[in-house]
């Protein structure tokens, strides 16, 4: 190992330095304002620098200071005679500034290579980042809670007397869903269409935040449209149950609230897909 020679200062406002020239990788520490290290590579923008102690990591070498170099004291001539007066003493060089150890890791630089901002322009910090994964799924949890209002059945019994009767999703049992030909009351499906369609859009919020927290639209779209397929299952049984006597196709039975339930659903999952994938700037 070379014998440490102080080439350059960190900046007053400090410097972040890197185990290896990565710039996606989480700065490692954060290099005290004024610490003298020394220079031992360049490579593109970045700078291998070793401190006093011996710790070694890169920087951004645009941002290092160089260091100037030590005033030097002119040679002194011969004596004058002891009738002459005496020169005044020359000042001595400043002290330069003590060694300190390096700080732990600060906010977020920017890594070398890029463009760095204006002077006063603030760097940019992690926050809430919306992309296209976070906003497909706050549209699929829209769609799936304006569903809860829509209309999700309609029959149509022709005889003597034509009979026609649309059912919303307030309308029918929640147990439907598990049950076709049960009568009882109880908890509204349009409640239960709701509560997802409610969780679906919390999820996509919180994703926007993290994109680790996609598999929360992941999760809540993979319930809904789990709601939506029992319910067209057993919309299926009532169908069959009614016999010959029942002419209306199934698909002319459900209704626009079931298709934007399902479309809502499918994009709450395929949102929470991509945020997952998406990778931030």
């Amino acid at each position: 190992m070379a014998e440490y020679s102080q080439t350059h200062v960190v900046p007053t406002e400090g410097l972040p330095a890197w185990a290896g020239p990565d710039g996606s990788a989480a700065p490692a520490a954060n290099l005290d304002p004024g610490l003298d290290v020394m220079l031992i590579e360049l490579r593109a923008d970045w700078a291998h620098v070793r401190c006093s102690n011996g710790w070694e990591a890169w920087v951004d070498g645009r941002r290092l200071v160089v260091l100037a170099p030590a005033p030097t004291t002119a040679p002194t001539s011969a004596p004058p005679p002891p009738a002459a007066a005496a020169s005044p003493p020359q000042a001595a060089p400043p002290p330069s500034a003590p060694p300190t150890q390096p700080g732990p890791p600060s906010a977020a630089w920017g890594a070398p290579g890029a463009a760095a901002p204006p002077p006063g322009v603030p760097r940019p910090t992690a926050g809430f980042q919306i992309g296209a994964g976070p906003i497909v799924a706050l549209v699929g949890g829209l769609l799936y809670f304006i569903a809860s209002w829509l209309s999700w059945l309609h029959f149509e019994f022709k005889g003597t007397s034509s009979i026609t009767q649309s059912f919303s999703a307030y309308d029918i049992p929640a147990h439907f869903l598990l049950d076709s030909r049960s009568d009882s009351g109880g908890l509204s499906l349009g409640i239960v269409i709701a509560f997802f369609g409610f969780a679906c859009l919390a999820a996509a919020v919180l994703s926007a935040t993290n994109r680790r927290l996609g598999l929360l639209s992941l999760i809540a779209g993979g319930a809904a449209l789990l709601v939506v397929v029992l319910f067209l299952v057993q919309t299926r049984y009532i169908i069959d149950a009614l016999g010959p006597t029942f002419d209306t196709s199934y698909f002319s039975v459900l209704r626009f609230g079931v298709y934007i339930a399902l479309l809502g659903a499918i994009g709450s999952i395929v949102g929470g897909i991509l945020t997952l994938v998406q990778k931030r700037s």
